[in-house]
């Protein structure tokens, strides 16, 4: 007996010493991951769908899987959950686990809900796979991005345009009364005739006497908006001081300015009106698909190098581009909003230089913040008869009095946080 104990043991030993060597060496053996999404693209606060599939296409099976799919900070996986009380809830996860049994030449197929709750450009695919062996011993974690015919997933997630009409207000700096803010758009307008209707156009523009007359759809010719340039300077910095001078401090109120940029660059392409960005962000972590969209205004300079310039984005084909090179702004500060402002009082060509080279255009500021320099800077623009108009989108002012003359919007709510005299 003691013989059949000792040969039993050995033999128990021995298959679990095999098994052990056999899923160290071919637990990756064509075992494979793949993820892709139901879109490429996707506005904030949109639901796509994800999909994945595992596969284990050879005869040794994986008796404990668990797979930890990870998505990047601004994703999260949308759960519908019934309740009994409250009917329907939904829940949102950033991370979820699964834990499977995977025969020999088996195949999962999933499909996630997922909602967009942030602009960006994501990469999607990052996930971990944990084995066991027949024991439940031995675990050892394999990255997907290990496995072979592994690809990521490109994701843009394009910021939305929000209702500036609602959203922000014009202050009067002496009495504090509030009024509805107004289009940028809405100067009287130099019509120069009509022209046939043609995708893309506004629908405000539609002439309906001469449509009448014609018997097909005639639209204004705005001479007005076709000779100026509109140049949006984003302001990257959240505070006037920063506690990192390179990161905000307030990401969030930095996340309101690019919202209110897409949005005047959708009100811009539905009257043709070029429009250029300019930031103060680090052009190198740009993620744009198209490099010679993006570059700094001056690089003989040591500040004009690190001040970001797009192309001109003109009409309603190209706002879509104007959209994913927002999405793919980094929240980084490359140089100080001060001098940026300073540079752009020195060089004011690069910066308000029309479309027929006049330099007589509108420089609109979106910050977080409003502080004495920004006045100082607005009159000596208006000195030079540069209009400047400021979109803020937090309370954060560090001005004791706002001159009258200063076209200048506020954040509903942040109105509250503000005292004037």
């Amino acid at each position: 007996m003691t013989y059949l104990y000792a040969a039993i043991l050995l033999g128990v030993v021995f298959v679990y010493l095999f098994q052990t060597r056999l899923y160290e060496k071919h637990t990756q053996e064509k075992l494979t991951y793949a993820i892709h999404t139901n879109t490429d693209e996707a506005f904030e606060d949109e639901d796509i769908y994800l999909y994945d599939e595992l596969t284990n296409d050879k005869l040794l099976p994986l008796p404990f899987l668990k797979v930890n799919a990870d998505l990047p900070k601004g994703l999260y996986f949308h759960f519908i959950d019934p309740d009994e009380k409250n009917g329907i809830t939904d829940t949102y996860e950033s991370q979820v686990q699964s834990i499977y049994v995977m025969q020999s030449y088996k195949k999962i197929s999933r499909r996630w809900r997922v909602t967009c709750k942030k602009r960006g450009v994501y990469r999607l695919g990052d996930v971990v796979l944990v084995v066991n062996n027949l024991f439940g011993t031995n675990s050892h974690s394999i990255p997907a991005s290990s496995l072979p015919s592994f690809s990521t997933c490109k994701l843009v997630v394009l910021p939305k345009p929000i209702d500036l009409t609602s959203s922000f207000v014009s202050v009067d700096g002496l009495t504090g009364d509030a009024i509805s803010n107004h289009s940028l758009l809405t100067d009287p307008l130099m019509k120069a005739g009509t022209r046939e209707y043609r995708a893309g156009d506004a629908m405000r523009a539609i002439n309906w006497k001469s449509t009448a007359v014609h018997q097909h759809l005639m639209v204004n010719i705005e001479e007005h908006f076709r000779r100026f340039l509109f140049n949006i300077v984003i302001n990257m910095q959240s505070r006037d001081m920063e506690t990192h001078p390179e990161v905000p401090s307030a990401p969030y109120d930095i996340e309101r300015c690019i919202s209110v940029a897409a949005t005047l660059l959708d009100r811009a392409a539905d009257d043709h009106v070029p429009t250029r960005v300019i930031m103060n962000t680090n052009l190198h972590s740009m993620q744009v698909d198209d490099p010679d969209s993006v570059n700094c205004i001056d690089g003989d300079s040591e500040i004009g190098e690190k001040i970001v310039i797009t192309r001109s984005y003109e009409g309603r084909m190209e706002a879509i581009d104007a959209l994913r090179m927002l999405a793919g702004i980094p929240m980084e500060i490359s140089v100080p909003a001060e001098k940026m402002l300073d540079h752009i009082l020195d060089h004011p060509e690069l910066y308000t230089m029309a479309a027929d080279h006049s330099g007589a255009a509108s420089l609109i500021v979106i910050s977080a913040y409003f502080c004495e320099r920004m006045i100082n800077f607005h009159r000596a623009m208006e000195e030079r008869g540069i209009r400047v108009i400021y979109y803020i989108t937090s309370a954060n002012r560090n001005a004791m009095r706002i001159p009258e003359d200063i076209e200048i919007y506020f954040a509903v709510g942040s109105l509250s946080d503000m005292q004037y005299k």
